[in-house]
């Protein structure tokens, strides 16, 4: 059985894979998603080119067997990507700006198994 490689540091995320039986390896990509060629896409580009990022570079680094899973989301208002906030006051000033209303939440995936040597990706958006 190949093992299940999670390209994040994502607290959630290694949990979520738990709750469901899962016992992830945690192997962080560090992958720079402050770029110029990233911060040119839209939302939803730049979740799933993110997740596609994440999952290659990790596939580079490993010779075992694995399935490897790279995510990445990201909150989209007013056309605006709103990544991690980085210090409370942002935090604060965020809530309050998107307080009543809605945006998209964007989450892009990609799974390879290198074994099999298959790759999968998706998007998923969801109004919050």
């Amino acid at each position: 059985m190949p093992r299940i490689v999670l390209a994040s540091a994502s607290a959630s995320r290694r949990r979520l894979l738990e709750s469901a039986g899962l016992k992830p390896t945690i192997m962080v990509s560090h992958v720079d998603e402050e770029t110029d060629f990233f911060n040119a896409m839209s939302p939803a580009d730049m979740v799933i080119a993110l997740a596609i990022t994440k999952a290659h570079t990790i596939r580079e680094q490993i010779d075992f067997p694995a399935i490897i899973i790279g995510c990445d989301s990201t909150f989209e208002f007013d056309g605006q990507s709103l990544g991690k906030p980085g210090t409370p006051e942002i935090a604060i000033e965020r809530a309050s700006r998107v307080q009543g209303n809605s945006g998209l939440l964007h989450t892009g995936h990609c799974i390879i198994d290198t074994a099999k040597d298959k790759e999968i990706s998706s998007i998923v958006t969801t109004k919050v």
